[in-house]
């Protein structure tokens, strides 16, 4: 009788490589630098659209600029690294599907270092631009006010564009609402604690091979996109939708590298930790929640499919039994 054993590139993929096909481990970091780097680089085009060229998208427009943006960076990276961009990701599967804890570290700075470098690219791009907008509003870098212009590059709770800006003489000065009275830093991190453990749990819906839904290798990161076109319409006007730590941290530490000052770190209100922390801890949460409340319901056998999903790979045995 022939069995099929299925191992998940994703998830148990981590052991230390097929039996025949040790993964070269630099090639695994440096593709999640790129994957990372595709994220914010395409990502943020959206905004820089509309804070600097007036194009002024819409929240689905922005939403469905990342979402394409994360379907990019899986497709180009995942048979390489597993696709994680994401440190909550990094930190779930080596909490709950055996990816070597040895890795995590340069997994989540390669991470970071790709967000960094994205920004860099999009600053040598338009730095012209950037300085021109900063000089309409009166601005320089870092001042009060000018998280109008950075949050072409990090989130800021809430949205300055959508819902406005702080303290309240900036706000004035610059004839722009008042915000931080409409949403609180415990606002936004509630959001963004919520909206990137349903995004885990999405993600590990794809992945589970029970799941009579579980798709194709080509179709896992359009829904994927999709998933996250629709977190952002939601959560984009409350925290700028970060659900990635390197997301931010990249962008951040690159203008706070370039004299930003507080608008990087901590934050014009104090709010760093907001896009950064708590995107990572409902990362956590999600996938506990997942493997604790969800999957205990799956049914015991693997739903039947042609190929396995986006981000595994399928080793085939054969056995026989008299």
């Amino acid at each position: 009788m022939a069995t099929i054993e299925r191992i998940e590139h994703g998830v148990e993929h981590w052991r230390e490589g097929r039996p025949a096909d040790k993964p070269n481990w630099l090639g695994h970091y440096f593709a999640e630098a790129a994957g990372v780097f595709i994220i914010v680089l395409f990502g943020d085009a959206a905004i820089f659209a509309g804070v600097l060229f007036g194009a002024g998208p819409d929240l689905i427009t922005v939403g469905l600029g990342w979402g394409l943006a994360v379907g990019l960076a899986v497709w180009a990276n995942a048979t390489i690294s597993g696709a994680h961009f994401n440190p909550g990701v990094t930190l779930v599967m080596a909490l709950r599907r055996k990816f070597p804890w040895k890795h995590v570290v340069p997994y989540i700075a390669f991470q970071i270092l790709g967000g960094l470098v994205a920004a860099a690219a999009l600053w040598g791009l338009y730095y012209k631009v950037i300085e021109n907008k900063l000089a309409a509003l009166g601005l320089v870098k870092g001042a009060p006010g000018s998280q109008l212009v950075s949050m072409l590059f990090i989130p800021n709770v809430p949205n300055p564009a959508l819902v406005g800006i702080g303290p309240a003489s900036t706000a004035a000065k610059l004839k722009v609402s008042y915000g931080w009275p409409l949403v609180s830093n415990w606002q936004g991190a509630a959001g963004e604690f919520a909206a990137t453990a349903l995004l885990i749990i999405f993600i590990l819906v794809l992945l589970e091979l029970r799941s009579i839904n579980a798709p194709m290798a080509w179709f896992f990161p359009l829904a994927l996109a999709l998933a996250v076109t629709m977190i952002v319409v939601v959560e984009g006007p409350a925290s700028m939708v970060s659900l990635n730590a390197a997301r931010d941290l990249g962008p951040r530490l690159f203008l706070w590298f370039t004299g930003w000052k507080n608008m990087a770190f901590p934050g014009p209100r104090s709010d760093w930790w907001v896009t950064t922390i708590a995107p990572t801890v409902g990362a956590i949460f999600g996938g506990f929640f997942y493997d604790f409340v969800i999957q205990p319901f799956m049914p015991k056998k693997a739903a039947a499919v042609e190929e396995p999903p986006a981000g595994r790979w399928r080793e085939e045995t054969t056995t026989t039994t008299e």
